[in-house]
């Protein structure tokens, strides 16, 4: 939950600053070095395949932070009270160094830090969807990565990865309902290919029915028990080879 809280903020800092290595963030150039270090690492570490291009994900829990308050006039639209995004913020870096140091976090801990990462998370999603003129608050996508290094989120440009007859993909959906409601996930194309389950993580292996030069599949969270149509569609593009 801590990573996700993290993970969480560098998707709103890049979602409102932007993720290109040349966007200042107002940290100092050794931070900036220190991150550059850490994604060689990483790169070295899975033989070439960069999973994760962006600087900010190679950043420290404290550069966050840093970051938000240096730009608190873009991030109090949607975080609106400082003082309290800091006492939440502080509230994490305790949890974390407890567990650092081998420590186990309380029934009540853990409890108050599942609240404070759905907090951010609705937070989020709310901005959006106002700002997006919803009746109603709904469900979001907000990230969706495969198994090659891609990423589709709202703000990158779509990947088009091209794959063969025969490969094993595998598409992970992180999505948000600000209601909290029981989330389910589909991938289908318009032609005879549909996955539906309850996982956020989809395993398949390409096909023949998905052969094509631009292959369209459409990547789908929604809410089953909801009492109205509550889903948010991604559409990836393909090149999918045949064997």
């Amino acid at each position: 939950m801590i990573g996700e809280y993290e993970n969480t903020l560098r998707r709103l800092i890049i979602d409102i600053l932007g993720g290109e290595d040349s966007v200042n963030y107002k940290v100092s150039v050794e931070r900036i070095e220190k991150w550059k270090e850490r994604r060689e690492i990483e790169v070295k570490k899975n033989k070439g395949v960069n999973f994760e291009n962006r600087i900010l994900y190679y950043s420290d829990f404290y550069d966050l932070k840093s970051i938000i308050l240096k730009y608190w006039e873009l991030f109090v639209k949607v975080l609106h009270d400082k003082k309290r995004f800091e006492v939440f913020y502080s509230e994490l870096e305790n949890y974390r160094n407890t567990i650092a140091h081998g420590r186990n976090l309380t029934l009540s801990q853990e409890n108050l830090l599942k609240g404070i990462v759905l907090d951010l998370k609705n937070q989020i999603t709310i901005y959006h969807n106002k700002n997006e003129m919803k009746e109603d608050f709904f469900i979001r996508i907000i990230k969706i990565n495969d198994n090659l290094g891609n990423i589709w989120d709202s703000i990158l440009a779509n990947p088009n990865p091209t794959l063969r007859v025969g490969d094993d993909y595998e598409l992970t959906i992180e999505a948000n309902d600000p209601k909290g409601r029981k989330m389910a996930y589909k991938i289908f194309t318009l032609g005879n290919f549909r996955i539906e389950q309850n996982s956020n993580r989809f395993n398949f292996k390409i096909s023949n029915s998905l052969v094509g030069k631009n292959a369209t599949l459409y990547v789908t969270a929604f809410t089953p028990e909801s009492e109205y149509k509550n889903e948010a569609i991604i559409m990836i593009g393909l090149t999918v080879l045949p064997n």
